[in-house]
């Protein structure tokens, strides 16, 4: 099946196989770990491009790995978050 056909439940399944076997050989670091700024940039960053190719896919009419994206910038964006290291600016 091609990209653009492709089955969201296919591509879902994969996504959620792939990141089950990630997350079982993943372990945490303990607590008091410094993190650098530029680490964090980092991060920002990718949520950012994650965010670009999002807008990409969408407009190429690709609106599954279009989410995939959007979903990995919201993921990236809530670890900074729940880590507290990054918090939403209050409007003013």
């Amino acid at each position: 099946m091609s990209e653009l056909n492709e089955d969201p439940a296919s591509r879902a399944g994969r996504y959620i196989a792939s990141l089950t076997a990630e997350l079982e050989k993943t372990s945490t670091i303990q607590e008091g770990i410094v993190v650098n700024r530029s680490n964090i940039d980092r991060v920002t960053d990718a949520i950012r491009r994650y965010l670009q190719d999002a807008r990409h896919y969408l407009d190429q009419g690709r609106a599954t790995t279009s989410l995939a994206s959007v979903a990995y910038a919201e993921g990236l964006l809530d670890a900074l978050t729940f880590l507290e290291l990054a918090q939403p600016r209050i409007k003013q």
